[in-house]
């Protein structure tokens, strides 16, 4: 990994042998997209696409596009665009696979996910994957499907927001299957809440530095509020879906009113919140049966 760029610099989280190989990156687009719940629309994207091509700067030394494919997880891996980001840092293409895949039950120790479709017409035994980590489900599943229909030897991972608990499921899977694998974390390792959404500065798990706890807590009033929401990519893909579940979640903190979530909008089109109904149920079953 080349650990420092111009306005960008990796740090690698030190923990004994058996600890994935998991790097938080530090720049100013990857601050705006975790501390500005309010960026939505145009802005989102640009903020994503600046903080991917500094992903793809710092991995120069180690993945080559020539050599390599992406593996675009639908729909969340739209907004890390990075074949337009290998495209402009190294001025090469990088051929993309396809995989949609969908949560269908969340629990505290289990993730249910479908795949209902897939299109591997770019195999490559080396793969870079933009996904946001949770529980690490739904790379686990993309990988198992991909390895059905060709071999793998390395996945680079690259996520601006990412669970330890999500890189640890996925380093076994590759442990498991002899893939090498390396994580790009933006900002912090994020522990996971109990709905299997939250991200939070917050949470006591969460491996960050202090400047960021104190900035989160700051911005939301001491809670432990998730740093990207319950469905991010929307913010882009979904807007008025975004803003919709900004509104239950300041229902939940207590944060009607606040700064944090002034693009909140009461919901008004229940069916569009459904798949993130688990992120809610816990703290307002009513709330989930009036949606």
């Amino acid at each position: 990994m080349i650990t420092r760029l111009p306005g960008s610099f990796l740090e690698k989280i030190e923990r004994p042998d058996s600890w994935p190989r998991i790097y938080l990156a530090h720049n100013e687009p990857l601050e705006h997209i975790m501390f500005d719940r309010n960026l939505t629309g145009i802005e989102f994207r640009r903020a994503c696409l600046a903080a991917s091509m500094l992903f793809v700067d710092h991995l120069a030394d180690e993945f080559d596009a020539e050599s390599a494919a992406e593996l675009l997880i639908l729909s969340k891996g739209i907004v890390y665009q990075l074949a337009e980001a290998v495209a402009r840092q190294t001025g090469k293409n990088l051929p993309t696979n396809f995989i949609a895949t969908s949560r269908v039950s969340v629990s505290d120790d289990h993730v249910g996910i479908a795949v209902p479709y897939t299109n591997f017409d770019a195999p490559s035994r080396t793969l870079l994957i933009g996904d946001t980590v949770a529980s690490g489900a739904t790379v686990t599943a993309a990988l198992e499907r991909y390895r059905q229909v060709h071999p793998l030897d390395a996945v680079f991972i690259v996520s601006y927001a990412g669970a330890l608990v999500g890189a640890h499921r996925i380093a076994e899977y590759c442990r498991l299957h002899a893939i090498e694998v390396a994580f790009l974390f933006g900002l912090a390792g994020f522990g996971l809440s109990g709905n299997g959404f939250d991200l939070s500065f917050l949470h006591p798990e969460t491996i960050t530095r202090d400047e960021y706890r104190v900035r989160a807590a700051r911005q939301f009033d001491g809670r432990p509020v998730s740093a990207v929401g319950w469905d991010f990519g929307s913010q882009a893909t979904a807007p008025r879906k975004y803003r919709q579940l900004c509104w239950i979640e300041a229902e939940k903190w207590q944060l009607q009113g606040a700064a944090c979530f002034k693009e909140a909008e009461q919901p008004s089109e229940p069916n569009l919140l459904r798949h993130e109904e688990a992120a809610y149920s816990d703290f307002s079953p009513a709330l989930g049966d009036e949606l």
